[in-house]
């Protein structure tokens, strides 16, 4: 059984209560980027996309769950891949301090059973590596029990979440395809790499 696309959605769109509604994104194979609805928006909002690999057994989603998230299914394994953004509100400082929150928001979102590891990661970006937090998690959805993997940042700088996210029946994440993935996505549109200047400890 698939995990269903508005379940994995709710992971950067709804993961964090007092977020800003994002504008709308266009995609193409391999980069998904977002066009600024007003002129002004243009001048103070960079345009975020991705560059990502094709991995074996998984298509580009023609209904991703969100108009800024791609997502990437493979329904004979029953896993996602998911790449996505929003914008941050206006007082966020805390690059830190808002990443915790929302990887908590997004666990308690996804009905999380339980918390198996928590890490340093790296999203590679045209600015260079940009420091993140990676989580696996169990949840559950229904009767379906689910695997999560989850790499999230945010960064004050550029005003934006960013996140990557893989789902699978229990059991059914394979570590080479998330490495692959991780290793093979650039992030463009963002400045930060370590953290933000308010953020005294790591993500």
């Amino acid at each position: 059984m698939l995990a269903s696309g508005s379940f994995a959605g709710a992971i950067l769109l709804g993961g964090c209560t007092d977020s800003t509604p994002d504008e709308p994104i266009s995609t193409r194979p391999g980069t998904v980027a977002s066009d600024t609805e007003r002129a002004e928006e243009a001048t103070t909002r960079p345009t975020i996309a991705w560059d990502y690999p094709q991995v074996d057994g998984y298509s580009l989603s023609d209904e991703p769950p969100a108009e800024t998230v791609v997502e990437l299914k493979n329904p004979d394994a029953g896993c996602v891949l998911q790449l996505g953004h929003e914008r941050l509100p206006d007082q966020v400082a805390d690059d830190a301090a808002y990443t915790r929150t929302a990887i908590e928001n997004v666990m308690s979102s996804l009905g999380a059973t339980g918390e198996a590891d928590r890490q340093r990661g790296t999203i590679s970006t045209g600015a260079g590596p940009l420091a993140a937090t990676e989580v696996s998690f169990t949840a559950a959805s229904g009767p379906q029990e689910l695997d999560v993997r989850l790499m999230l940042r945010a960064s004050a700088d550029d005003g934006v979440l960013v996140g990557i996210v893989h789902i699978c029946p229990t059991g059914g994440i394979d570590e080479a395809v998330w490495s692959r993935f991780v290793d093979g996505v650039t992030l463009h549109g963002t400045t930060a790499t370590g953290l933000s200047a308010g953020s005294p400890r790591q993500p």
